[in-house]
């Protein structure tokens, strides 16, 4: 072969290796973001919520036919399972622990996938909980999303060595310490006081009060498939159908029935004044270590004019029951425990309200016992707690966190570019 065709031919295999290893990089970064953006959301949301990893994942045992599991390994597992599904995504987008981070990423999915399978097939569970209450699919979508996740991950098993990092090795400890720290603060925080993010349907600012006195200005109604909303002094001519005052919907959607102890239907939500409303969703021994300090935080408001009253999680009977092993020094309520639930997280919280909006949520047991100390009689430090699940704690969390990261890739680039230079 002359020298001219060889020369030619060696630069048209180099082309084409060149090529090709361009788009298995291209590829492979693409599964890296799809993979580890999927497993960051989930187990961001799960540290955000423990609690609502717990309650899903005992809607799972439940469903198989297990009533008795003690719930203290179920919180750790829930706890664990969403500290290992952000760590595992923030190693597999970043390309750190490149073959430890897809043999784990692999492994979940190879438990995922039948799993969610079989979800979409029996349907034992309405949705799978993967990312929480921050996004809710469908069980099929569900399962159709970790076809596409179990697919990546295969790609990653093959083809992830071939691909640098973000870090460098001496830096990969970086990462892993930052993100499993900083997805126990969540956890703990979650657990502990409230999410520090709020995605159900009672945020704070949300309003719990029905004033059925406020004067009606605006209406919605319906032509055609389409529904406007027209205010009192413009309203349309015949050929429009009336829905019903505007908001009514919304309305309906963000409130719950309370009872009292006859089991009669009670509006408790005042839609003026301030109100204290302890929620207890298990009314079980939980409440009962906390209801000295519960009638002492009453007492408290009282002296600073604010009504409280409790909702607890059982029926009619259940509450007479309760009250008498609880000792509560105000009015007691029921109402559904899923509803309680969704309004707050953990056995029993605290829900003050100004108008019949909500002002701020927390765990009882995160509430300091010196708040109703004489020396703070003189004013309503209800006023003044802090709001831990607004999202600005959250905020500050994570972008401590992502700077500790860019902090790390700039390390990394300052290091390898350093290198290339001698």
């Amino acid at each position: 072969m002359p020298f001219s065709e060889l020369s030619n031919y060696r630069s048209r295999a180099w082309a084409e290796i060149s090529r090709r290893t361009t788009a298995s990089t291209v590829i492979t970064w693409l599964c890296r973001i799809v993979v580890g953006a999927a497993f960051i959301l989930g187990g961001w949301a799960k540290c955000i919520d423990p609690y609502g990893t717990l309650y899903k994942m005992l809607e799972y045992i439940h469903a198989w036919g297990f009533y008795t599991m003690p719930r203290e390994p179920v919180v750790m597992a829930a706890v664990a399972l969403g500290v290992a599904e952000l760590t595992i995504g923030v190693c597999c987008i970043t390309g750190v622990l490149r073959h430890s981070a897809a043999v784990a990423a692999s492994a979940m999915m190879c438990f995922m996938l039948p799993l969610t399978a079989y979800i979409a097939i029996a349907n034992p569970v309405s949705d799978c909980g993967c990312f929480g209450d921050l996004l809710i699919l469908s069980n099929t979508a569900t399962f159709l999303k970790n076809v596409v996740l179990a697919a990546a991950c295969v790609w990653l098993l093959l083809r992830n060595n071939c691909c640098h990092g973000l870090f460098i090795r001496q830096l990969q400890w970086l990462p892993l310490a930052a993100t499993i720290i900083y997805a126990l603060v969540l956890a703990a925080i979650g657990y502990n006081v409230q999410p520090t993010v709020d995605f159900r349907p009672y945020p704070v600012g949300a309003c719990l009060a029905q004033d059925d006195d406020a004067e009606i200005t605006a209406f919605e109604y319906t032509r055609g498939g389409k529904t406007r909303t027209f205010d009192i002094d413009n309203l349309p001519d015949s050929t429009w159908t009336y829905v019903g005052p505007a908001g009514a919907r919304e309305e309906a959607e963000t409130t719950f029935a309370v009872f009292d102890s006859n089991g009669m239907e009670a509006e408790i939500f005042e839609p003026e004044g301030k109100q204290l409303i302890f929620v207890v969703p298990d009314p079980g021994e939980h409440f009962l270590t906390r209801s000295r300090f519960a009638n002492e935080l009453a007492r408290y408001a009282a002296l600073h004019g604010v009504e409280s009253a409790a909702i607890v999680g059982t029926s009619a009977a259940g509450i007479r029951e309760w009250s008498l092993l609880a000792a509560p020094e105000f009015e007691v309520y029921s109402a559904d425990d899923t509803d309680l639930k969704t309004l707050v997280r953990g056995d029993i919280a605290a829900v003050y309200l100004n108008d019949g909006k909500i002002v701020w949520k927390r765990n009882l047991a995160s509430l300091d016992t010196d708040i109703t100390e004489e020396a703070a009689l003189h004013e309503n430090a209800l006023d003044t707690l802090s709001v831990p699940d607004d999202g600005t704690l959250a905020t500050v969390l994570t972008a401590v966190y992502i700077v500790i990261l860019m902090l790390g890739i700039v390390a990394t680039a300052t290091v390898r570019i350093t290198r290339r230079r001698r």
